[in-house]
Parts: structure tokens; sequence; C-alpha cells
């Protein structure tokens, strides 16, 4: 049961987590990008650094007061993702995607010499997401691995171990043998000891993960994840494929606590705090780093019954996207961020440090669960009172299925019976009605000035009772299978990201905030953003137009940044540094809540456009409006109605027009702009079916073919007359769907693989229309009104799926 104690309090303006924990960042050399995979010391208080670049960074003096004076040298390069090392009588070890490999600097000139191989006991099929991440050590010289399942569309989301041992913690002897030591893991990110010396991992949410968790690994545990079970007696040892939409018939090792989705949605790997009080009051607990939200997470495990669960709290916020943690002697907590193709928090690269002030927050310090309620020890006496009506509390559970994540479910408000301090105002007592192993928790404190005013606590068991053998993430019926997320959109910046856009000064790169100014954005080598970095930057603006559309995007300012969509060129979006603005509609509505959550952090917008309407004489009959504009899934304008363009937009109002990014007054980035065309729907009523194979000999000067297509694997094409219009996903061809050859190639994804999707030809005279999904993407010249034939053509072991093919011949004039 996850037992969760949200505190709401009224703390002073004054006080904050920098008061008692501040962070500064390493610095290192100019241009360089430094994403952590791995931390660990060496016996001369040297840093190694390893990174997914494939490189590994020593970092001398790393506990400089000033971090200019660290001195950052690359040790090895041409590695493969390097995600864990350790550091082990001084030599280096260092698990890459494929093998465990021993670095060594023979000759002592600071760059390594040779690279042994320990083991390569795990397979590897090249999947992207097939990462290999540790590395703790036990006392008996055993290194630990976990290994990340991969994943394929068209169900992306459905983790797969297509090679053996992916899944799985790893045990690797001093000698190189692999034992596959615990299964059931999804995407293991993170491995470390914690109480007693047990082995602990996390796990990060998807499907059959309800959230991320941290789980204690025995020999023979399964946690959840059913893919890895294929290299078991009970599947012949790879010969059959468990099903990735039915649980499995395998008993699971409950998490020790469960992290809420709000505060870990990626997390990474956890370090025991045992610095003799040198990082404050929490000696024997975890801190634990999370990617998504760019935090620290605290962690405190008792054993109930023989079995570890405990509480979790908010530690240190507004980092980065913290992966890597690591305790040097003197107490500082080194942070490793790392994000790129995994998204998080601004910066997504780099080297923190967190050093305790010395100042005693007040916190709590250790939650202990009790048959009727909780015992929370606070890190200094508190001053103020408390009744039953400042707490409240509630719980809840999860669903175990195939889908992505699981909200909280079947939640219930708990009575909360007393709320007692102690004589010294260091211990409060909390009874509280209906406590059940099994559950979650969550409630509120006010008054106490705790600094961080939540716990979740998780409880397995009860201290008495009989063993409860019903766990938090409870056994559901399926939900009904998905469709394919990306069906009927376009996604617009995928591939060549600016083969659809023009607009001076923008180019595809890696942003990060500026340290010097927090109002701009440094740039880097990189495909995670489009932003106006480059000299005299304008607008950006499609070269498609689009009426009615559904639309999504990510985009990321700096600090007072000021930018804004122009759906049409003519009606604002407010892209703003401002809660109170960014979503809004200029002139038209503000926000009615607040959705964003600040500068140099990325935001996804969500939301529809319908364009307005005319009559056949062009007068308006409808109006603009926008509906459900949601930023980061907060519904900020459910619905507002333009009278005319707003400020700043063109003149006029039309059916149709391009997106327009402003970029000329502040810096801003954007990435994965994608649109659903709510007007695309061919009306094919009354065309001519096809025979096989899908063509006639000769088209007339003038027609509109239209059919249903999905591709995966392969490229096929439509022969009109010399002309070929391109159906490739992912073939070896640059020439994305939508492409017409020669002349015309088109490098933007605008149609992922195994993704159906409507491709209409109309030919009138001598142009030819490509329209995907509703949209207009090429017009061509063909050079001739002479009939032609259509030929649909593809490579061998393509694999191309046709439906509802037809076509009809158009009697209208040019």
């Amino acid at each position: 049961m996850i037992l969760s104690l949200v505190v709401a309090v009224c703390q002073e303006a004054a006080v904050s987590e920098s008061d008692y924990y501040r962070v500064d960042m390493l610095q290192p050399p100019a241009g360089e990008f430094i994403e952590v995979g791995g931390l660990d010391f060496d016996s001369s208080g040297t840093l190694y650094v390893s990174t997914r670049r494939g490189r590994v960074w020593r970092v001398e003096n790393p506990l400089a007061t000033h971090p200019a004076e660290a001195r950052w040298s690359i040790w090895a390069e041409g590695l493969h993702s390097g995600l864990g090392l350790r550091v082990v009588e001084d030599e280096v070890y260092l698990v890459q995607r494929g093998e465990l490999s021993r670095l060594r600097d023979v000759d002592g000139d600071g760059i390594v010499d040779d690279v042994d191989t320990i083991t390569q006991g795990w397979g590897m099929s090249g999947n992207y997401h097939e990462f290999a991440f540790g590395l703790p050590r036990d006392p008996q010289g055993n290194f630990y691995i976990s290994t990340n399942v991969g994943f394929w569309s068209p169900e992306w989301w459905h983790g797969l171990s297509k090679v053996p041992w992916r899944g799985w913690i790893i045990k690797l002897s001093p000698d190189g043998e692999a034992h596959p030591y615990a299964s059931g893991v999804r995407s293991p990110c993170g491995l470390g000891f914690g109480p007693d010396g047990d082995l602990f991992y996390t796990d990060n949410q998807g499907d059959w993960m309800p959230a991320c968790g941290v789980f204690h690994v025995e020999e023979g545990d399964f946690f959840s994840h059913p893919a890895s079970l294929r290299w078991t007696d009970a599947y012949g040892n790879g010969d059959r494929i468990p099903s990735s939409m039915e649980a499995p018939n395998a008993a699971r090792k409950p998490a020790a606590i469960w992290i809420p989705y709000e505060w870990s949605r990626s997390t990474g790997n956890l370090m025991m705090v045992d610095s003799a009080g040198k990082f404050g009051p929490f000696d024997g607990q975890m801190i634990a780093a999370e990617l998504t939200n760019g935090m620290l997470v605290r962690l405190q495990m008792e054993k109930v019954q023989g079995q570890w669960q405990g509480a979790c709290f908010p530690f240190r916020r507004e980092l980065g996207s913290a992966v890597r943690v690591r305790f040097a002697s003197d107490g500082t907590l080194f942070v490793g961020y790392t994000n790129r193709g995994w998204g998080g928090r601004a910066p997504g690269d780099g080297l923190a440090r967190v050093r305790w002030t010395g100042i005693v927050p007040q916190e709590m310090q250790t939650v202990h669960l009790l048959q009727d309620g909780f015992e929370i020890a606070l890190t200094k006496p508190v001053a103020p009172a408390l009744t039953i009506d400042e707490v409240k509390i509630r719980d809840y559970d999860y669903n175990w299925w195939w889908d992505y994540g699981s909200p909280e479910m079947r939640e219930r408000s708990l009575e909360v019976l007393s709320a007692t301090l102690s004589e010294d105002r260091q211990r409060l007592l909390l009874k509280v009605s209906g406590l059940h192993a099994g559950r979650c928790v969550r409630g509120t404190i006010s008054g106490l000035g705790l600094l961080h005013d939540t716990f979740d606590y998780t409880i397995n068991q009860m201290p008495k009772g009989p063993w409860n053998t019903d766990p938090v993430v409870k056994l559901v019926a399926p939900p009904p299978e998905r469709e394919n997320e990306s069906e009927g959109w376009l996604h617009l910046t995928w591939g060549d990201a600016l083969a659809l856009w023009e607009g001076q000064g923008w180019k595809l790169c890696e942003v990060r905030p500026d340290p010097e100014d927090p109002k701009n954005f440094l740039s880097g080598l990189g495909n995670s953003a489009l932003a106006n970095v480059g000299p005299n930057a304008g607008d950006l603006v499609s070269t498609l137009e689009f009426g009615d559309i559904e639309f999504r995007f990510n985009v990321q300012l700096p600090e007072g940044g000021d930018s804004g969509l122009y759906f049409q060129s003519r009606y604002e979006l407010q892209l703003v540094d401002d809660a109170d603005q960014c979503g809004g509609i200029w002139e038209v509505k503000n926000p009615r809540v607040r959705g964003w959550r600040g500068p140099h952090d990325w935001h996804t917008v969500t939301g529809r456009f319908l364009a307005p309407r005319f009559d056949a004489a062009g007068r308006r009959t409808r109006r603009a409006r926008f509906e459900e504009i949601a930023v980061d899934g907060v519904v900020v304008v459910p619905y507002a109605e333009c009278d005319g363009p707003t400020g700043g937009g063109e003149e006029g109002e039309v059916a149709r027009g391009p997106l327009r990014f402003q970029g000329w007054l502040s810096p801003v980035a954007i990435a994965d702009v994608r649109v659903l065309p709510l007007d695309a729907k061919t009306d094919t009523d009354g065309w001519q079916h096809f025979g096989s194979p899908l063509l006639l000999d000769e088209y007339p000067s003038q027609f509109d073919w239209h059919a249903r297509l999905r591709i995966g694997e392969g490229e096929a094409g439509l022969r009109v007359g010399d002309f070929s219009v391109r159906i490739n996903a992912m073939g070896p061809s640059r020439a994305r769907t939508g492409s017409v050859l020669p002349g015309h190639p088109l490098g933007v994804e605008l149609i992922p693989a195994d993704t159906w999707f409507d491709l209409d030809l109309q030919r009138r005279g001598p142009r030819l229309l490509v329209v995907l999904n509703g949209v207009t993407i090429q017009t061509v010249d063909l050079g001739s009104v002479e009939p032609l034939p259509v030929v649909l053509k593809w490579a061998p072991d393509t694999l191309l799926e046709v439906e509802d093919a037809r076509w009809l011949h158009w009697q209208g004039q040019e």
C-alpha cells in the first residue's frame, strides 16, 4: 500500500530549498555536452564521468570552491553509451550497451590504452531503447546491471524482449560470468544499495508499470513486466513469446515505494545517504534522481513483517534532467544530467553539485507506520499547535495492465481521529481510521511550517495481522486495444525538421539556459529543438496551409520569453513566460487557470482550432474559434471565438492558411509539431472502385485518385507519367511519403511507419496535387495535359497495405 500524506502549509516567502541545499554547475570545456551516464571517484578524489555520447571524462578537483577550477579532460572515447561506471581499486569499469568493460591507461598519459571485455553476457538487437544500466558492486566483487526492453512500431508502448536477458537484473561475477538474477523490469534506469546493504532498482512508468517504482531485488524475483519471461523455462527459454496484453501467471514482487507521478515520471539511480551528517539530517535514507520533473526525491524505508516499504518526499526541485547521483567524501551530492531523446527539464546535460548549507530544514525526517496511524519524526521542534481539521488523508491504488501507466484508482477519504504533538514538539502522532495494506494514502497537514509538506508511504504489510497478498497494483481487465496514436496526424518536424517551414535565423539544434543571461539560450549540435538562434531571426512559417485542425507541439522559453503561434497567420495563441497569459488568445481570452510551469522547461501545448466559414458570396458565416487549449494537460482556455485577426495577424480572413511561430521578439524553441486535419475526409460516394492492381492503363487529364494506405518496411511509389509519388516511412531513401521524384523530395517524416493515412492525387490538366490526410503537400507540373497511366509499384519485401481505393473522372474546368 502507498500512504500519501499531503501537507499544505504556509511558509515564509523567504524560505526556499536553496536556503538549505545550494546548487552549482561544473563548467565543462566550451562546446561540450556532457550527457551523464555514470559517476564515480578514484582514491585521489578525481571524478570519472561516462556519457551517452561514448566518452569517459576525468574531472580533477571536482570539489573546488569555484566550479571553473575543476579540470576536465577526455579520458576515453569511441564507446557505446556508457550508462553505468564504477571505480574499483582505481580501475574503471563501464557498462556499455552490450558489454561490461575495464578501461586502463597503461602508459599513464591520461588517455585510455586498453578496453578489456569482461563479459558480453546479454543480448543486443540494435533497438534504440535497449539500454544497459549500472553499476553497483557488492562486497563479494559482483557487479549488477539492468537491461531495458525494446520498443518497436506499431505498438511502441509494448516493450518486448527480442534477445536474451532483456528486461532483467543481471549479476556479473568477478570472473565475467553473467548470471540472470531477477526478471520483470521495464526501463530500469537506476540501481543502488540501500539499507542493510540490500540491492534496489528503480523503474519507469509505462506498460505493466503504473508509476515509477523502487524495488528491493533478490534472486529469482519477478517484478511486473512480462516480456523478460521469454527467457525462462516456462516459455521454453526463448521459444515462446509472452503476451504483451495478457497478464502472465507469475508471482509479482511488490515495489518497496511507489513514487507519485507528479514527483517522478522518469526515475534515475538512487544513492544511500551515508555522510555522517555532512548532508543534513537524513543519513540512512536514499536520494533518487528524477529526469522529467528535474528534481531529487528522498526515500525513507523500514521493514514491516520482514518486507521493505516506506515513504518518499520531494527533496530538491528545479534542477535539470537528473539521471545519476553520487556522493563525494565531503557530503557533496553530484548530479548528472541527460535527456536527449528522453525528454526532461532543462538543462538536459551537465554536472551539478548539491551541498547542504549547514542549516537544518523543518522537514518530516521519518514516517513510521503504526497499526492505526503514523508516527512522524520532525527534524526540528515545531511551534504551532495542530488540530484534526488541519490533517486530511486519502488512499488509493493502481491498475496492473498493458496500458501506459495507471491513474490513481479507487480513491477514498480516510478519517483522522487525532493529531498529537509530543512534549518536545518534534514528533507527531496521527491516528487514522481505515488503514489497509495494498493501498495508497495522501494527506494534508496545515500550519507546521514544513519545507515540504507531502509524503507518500507504500504499505505492503501492516505491522500486525496476517500476511497481506493483495498488492498495491491490482490486476484488472485490460482496456480496449489502443489505436495507433499517430493515425490521421501529420508530423511537421520529424526527420528534416525545416523542410516544410520558412524562417530566417531558425535552425535544428539543442538549447540550454545561458548561465550568464537567463533571458537567452545557448545552442549546440543536436536535433531536439527548432530555435531562432541565428542572426536576424524572424517568424517561422509553414509552407502548408490548414483549415480545421487539432494541434500539438512542445515549446520552451527563456526567462521573460515572449512568442506566439498564429493560426492561419492571423489568430495568436500566446506563448509567454507568464502563467497568467500563456495559452491564452491575444486580445480575446486569458487562461482561466495556470498551466505554464516556468522558463527553460519543455511544455506541451494541445488544442483545436476551427477556421472561419464563408458562404458562396464570401461572407463570413462562422467565426474562427479555439477549443480545449491545454498546457501540460491543464485546460487553460476551454473555448474562445475571434471576431477577426488578433494583433500582429495578417489582415482579412481565409478558409485555409499557414501556421506562424513568432520569432522576432524573443528566443523561443519548439519541437514535435503535429496537426490532425479535421476537414480531411474525402467524399468518395459515386467514385469508381479499382480492380486489381489498383490502376488503369490511362487516366484522363482531370481526375481524383484516392486510397487509404499503410506502409511499414520498404518503399512504394505511384508512377504518374515521368513522376513517382513516394510512399516511404522507414526505407533507405530519404524521400519520404509525399515526395515526388524527380525534383520534389521531402525529408520530413509526415506519416510514421505502420500508420494508416489517406493519399489523394488530384490532376488538373498539367498540374498534379499530392494530398495527405486532406492537406495539399505538393503541386507538381506534369508538363503535359495528355492522358497518363498511373502505376503502383513497390520494392521487394515491402509491407504495404491498401484499402478503399477509388477514382473519379473530374469534368470541371481549370
